[in-house]
């Protein structure tokens, strides 16, 4: 053994097994979790025990994004584990809003049938008051509408709560009225410092106030409430300052934590309202003017829907009666569509809307709306307007409809022919223009030869006979002319039918 480790063994002695061990233990981590698995219920168990929060503030946030992130990827399997509980809850919640909405109804419907109710709606007119806000009065023993928890110290709202269709009041404002008023009693009276606002009346509403050591329960109530009530509020904010005496005692303003006594203070959020008695009842028996009103209501109702019905479709069926004998429109839907007329189908843009005779009928312009889709009309009534606008007819060339067809008859200038030839042969050859009695003016081809050549003679024009029949009317020419001037003339009428020209070539 050298001197180092006489040395060391002199200064460690035993202690060099156990320090190894250590070193291993401590460098093992599935020893570790072992050992801290042994301690850590105790240590949660003592902590809790000693009443000290380290411990549970520090697991409450990775137990709550657990508890999240379970609930997400397995929402199924939690919602069959809360079932059981919350199922009894929801039922019952639903059958009380249910029965409550029903009473409600009645007595609304009842009300607005009587003596009574047309005299509450005579009073809503008068006064502007909603005739529901009336009724209500009449038919509500009692309404608590607002709650208000309130910091005894610094007078500021820990949590609020009011009743559905209650006015929404400021928060703020009311608490800092209760510390005024508060203040004020204590100023202006001979009071002990024990004396604290209990009652307190704005209008046809009651504000009852229990104050506890360090918080004070606010309510409104509207109407006249039950002495038990106020037990009641008692209750509640004990079962708040018991539930969140720490929240309480530490209160800064933060109105967040107290969000869970929101569900001690719900309950007291109800309503009750008044039992008829026997006499009444036999008094609405030897009177029943409701259900004769409310047969003439239901009457006068049912008869305006059949007059609106009516003239709705009246007015529907005039348009699309006027639409269907309307060249280019095919109206294959009428319809009211925000208090327009909609038209819905096919629409050719030239067509022309017979706005003059559905004014006749009360109907303006500015009723009707189309939502058509643009289409090119081939009816007989369409093709004769366009092919009007299109073609300059000259003198001496009519265009008319006869049995479906549009004929395009007449002599008509070689010069007009000529420039529109194209466009007349093209519809002619698609059957939407009949020609056969459209011919050259003998005159204006005569012209254009002698305008082009002075030296050709022509010994004869005649036409031929157009008859329903033929294709068209031909002007045949005989001219004497050299070949040099025959092939011109060839040129200069070739690919016009109405021209046929023979030649003695000198």
């Amino acid at each position: 053994m050298s001197q180092l480790d006489e040395l060391r063994q002199i200064i460690i002695g035993d202690n060099s097994a156990q320090l190894t061990e250590l070193k291993q233990r401590i460098e093992n981590v599935e020893q570790r979790t072992k050992d801290v698995a042994e301690v850590l219920s105790s240590a949660i168990e003592k902590e809790l025990s000693s009443q000290q929060s380290g411990i549970v503030d520090s697991l409450q946030k990775p137990v709550t994004l657990g508890l999240k992130k379970a609930i997400r990827s397995e929402p199924q399997e939690y919602a069959e584990i809360l079932y059981p509980v919350m199922a009894p809850s929801i039922r019952r919640a639903i059958s009380q809003a249910i029965s409550s909405m029903m009473v409600t109804i009645n007595r609304t419907i009842e009300s607005a049938t009587t003596a009574q109710g047309l005299s509450l709606r005579y009073e809503s007119l008068r006064t502007g008051i909603p005739y529901a806000e009336l009724a209500l009065r009449q038919t509500l023993l009692y309404r608590v509408e607002h709650l208000y928890l309130i910091d005894q110290n610094t007078g500021m709202a820990m949590t609020t709560l009011h009743a559905d269709n209650a006015q929404s009041l400021d928060s703020d404002a009311v608490s800092a009225m209760f510390s005024a008023i508060q203040s004020f009693i204590h100023d202006s009276f001979s009071v002990d410092e024990g004396s604290r606002l209990t009652d307190l009346k704005v209008g046809d509403q009651n504000v009852w106030v229990v104050h506890g050591a360090s918080a004070m329960l606010a309510c409104v109530i509207r109407g006249e409430a039950p002495v038990s009530l106020r037990q009641e509020l008692y209750d509640a904010l004990d079962m708040v300052r018991t539930d969140f005496a720490n929240e309480i005692a530490e209160y800064d303003g933060d109105a967040a934590k107290f969000m869970g006594a929101r569900s001690i203070l719900q309950p007291l959020l109800r309503s009750e309202l008044k039992q008829e008695d026997s006499a009444t009842e036999n008094k609405k028996k030897d009177k029943p003017v409701g259900p004769i009103l409310f047969s003439l209501g239901v009457l006068a109702a049912l008869t305006w829907l059949v007059v609106h019905w009516y003239d709705s479709y009246s007015r529907l069926s005039t348009v699309k009666h006027f639409l269907d004998q309307t060249p280019g429109i095919t109206a294959n839907h009428v319809i009211h569509d925000d208090g327009k007329i909609v038209v819905q189908g096919l629409k050719d843009p030239d067509a022309i809307i017979p706005y003059q005779t559905l004014n006749s009928y009360g109907i303006a312009e500015s009723d009707i709306r189309f939502a058509t889709v643009p289409v090119r009309s081939l009816e007989p009534e369409m093709e004769l307007a366009r092919f009007t606008n299109e073609f300059s007819l000259p003198t001496g060339v009519s265009l008319y409809k006869k049995d479906g067809k549009i004929y395009l008859e007449g002599d008509a200038p070689y010069e007009w022919l000529k420039s529109n030839q194209t466009r007349i042969l093209n519809l002619a050859s698609d059957k939407r223009l009949n020609i056969s009695r459209l011919a050259a003016d003998e005159q204006s081809v005569r012209a254009a030869i002698n305008a082009r050549y002075d030296s050709v003679r022509i010994n004869s024009m005649t036409s031929s006979i157009k008859t329903e029949h033929s294709k068209m009317g031909v002007v045949n020419i005989e001219l004497e002319v050299s070949s040099k001037e025959f092939a011109s003339l060839v040129s200069s009428f070739s690919g016009i039918p109405w021209v046929k020209i023979e030649a003695n070539i000198k």
